[in-house]
């Protein structure tokens, strides 16, 4: 775990090295802290429970870097977990965040250095509940280097050319850590300045790191090459309404599966309808690789509807379906969450959230699963303090996998 943590560290010094023209004037750090303390009276998410008091300290710094050639954004931190009855699951977990983009020649040529190291959910359909950081989760580092060349051989047209190299870590073993090499070309043509459209095209090839399989082996880890092809509309109807639309065909060739090939959609729309309210709808079809299962085609459709004034309310609905294309396996889910703060004075106010799922996991198992958190908060001259309660329930169509879960917890989060 830390060994990827340190790459990516040196990576980044590297960077920031070497990087031409580089002015340490511009650079800005900003430190937090955050502590937190919680009993959690079913930490396995488990229909027997067993709670425990749990401690969580988190000191990080924030990094801001802007120079005539490089945006830089950086996040690090470092976290620790201290399980007071059951130590073996005490953890010290970094955390980083980068985002840069160096302009290498002119206009024309870029690179863009991105890493997240984060927790990551396993098993989209796994076990799962409301500020759970312990069950169905991993450490996950995806770390994504993109040199890319625009041209603008016509006022109003633009040729993209992009190579990325993408590789990503977890840290259990149900993780398939991989590499991928794409290579694409855009070109956008605009018509007004309100409206333009993409034609793509890319190649992708897939490289699991244990690509061990053979024709009797399904777990889901195989190499495969991807090609993709695609039109694309975006059309800023006016200031408060936007409209973003696109199809394409992509073809899978496996290793030692069947080779695959799908018609890709994809739309948004976007509508502000006043200064304080805002609407939009997506709907989404594509391809993409899960933790743990391969690839999988998968189908979204959501919604949201938002309010944010001195108050904050947001409403998100979703149906999604995903479809695994190396293994026997379909999903369909659907939901909604809602969430809101609500200032009672300067000072102090209340957050609040609530979810619902519906989940269906082919003819294994289905489930409802509710969960909710409510949160006091005081604002400090330099941060927050919060006392909270969070609720999850599970009800499974099997009965041993049903669970509750209640969560008291107080928190300070402070930042210089």
């Amino acid at each position: 775990m830390m060994m990827k943590f340190q790459k990516s560290a040196v990576a980044l010094l590297l960077a920031l090295i070497f990087a031409p023209g580089a002015s340490w004037a511009e650079f800005r750090a900003t430190p937090a802290f955050s502590l937190r303390q919680e009993y959690n009276d079913n930490i396995y998410l488990e229909k027997d429970k067993e709670g425990d008091f749990v401690t969580f300290v988190r000191p990080s710094v924030s990094a801001l870097w802007n120079t005539r050639v490089a945006d830089l954004t950086l996040d690090l931190g470092v976290g620790y977990e201290k399980y007071w009855e059951n130590s073996d699951d005490d953890e010290l977990r970094p955390t980083a965040r980068l985002d840069s983009t160096f302009s290498l020649y002119r206009e024309n040529l870029f690179l863009r250095v991105t890493d997240i190291y984060d927790r990551v959910t396993i098993d989209e359909g796994g076990k799962g509940a409301v500020d759970n950081n312990l069950i169905n989760m991993t450490d996950s580092n995806r770390l994504e280097v993109n040199p890319y060349l625009v041209l603008q051989p016509l006022r109003t047209l633009q040729a993209r050319f992009d190579y990325l190299y993408e590789n990503v870590w977890y840290r259990e073993d149900e993780g398939d850590d991989a590499e991928t090499h794409r290579y694409a070309v855009t070109l956008t043509q605009q018509f007004t300045p309100r409206i333009s459209v993409d034609l793509s095209g890319a190649f992708s090839q897939f490289r699991p790191k244990d690509a061990g399989r053979s024709l009797l082996d399904d777990t889901g880890e195989e190499e495969y090459d991807r090609t993709n092809a695609g039109l694309g509309l975006f059309w800023q109807v006016n200031d408060q309404f936007s409209l973003r639309g696109d199809v394409g065909r992509a073809w899978l060739d496996y290793e030692y599966s069947d080779d695959y090939d799908s018609t890709l959609f994809g739309g948004q729309a976007d509508y502000q309808i006043s200064s304080v309210l805002s609407v939009g709808a997506a709907y989404e079809e594509d391809i993409s690789a899960s933790v743990e299962d391969g690839a999988r085609e998968r189908q979204e459709v959501s919604a949201y509807l938002a309010y944010a004034n001195r108050s904050k309310v947001r409403l998100t609905v979703f149906q999604s379906r995903e479809d695994y294309l190396e293994i026997d396996r379909q999903d369909d889910g659907m939901g909604a969450t809602l969430d809101g703060d609500v200032p009672i004075t300067n000072k102090k106010g209340i957050a609040w959230l609530l979810s619902y799922t519906d989940y269906e996991e082919g003819d294994l198992e289905e489930y409802q699963r509710y969960g909710g958190r409510l949160e006091f908060y005081h604002q400090l001259r330099l941060g927050r303090l919060s006392l909270g309660y969070t609720y999850n329930r599970n009800d499974s169509d099997m009965p041993s996998e049903d669970y509750d879960n209640n969560i008291v917890f107080a928190q300070v989060a402070l930042r210089w």
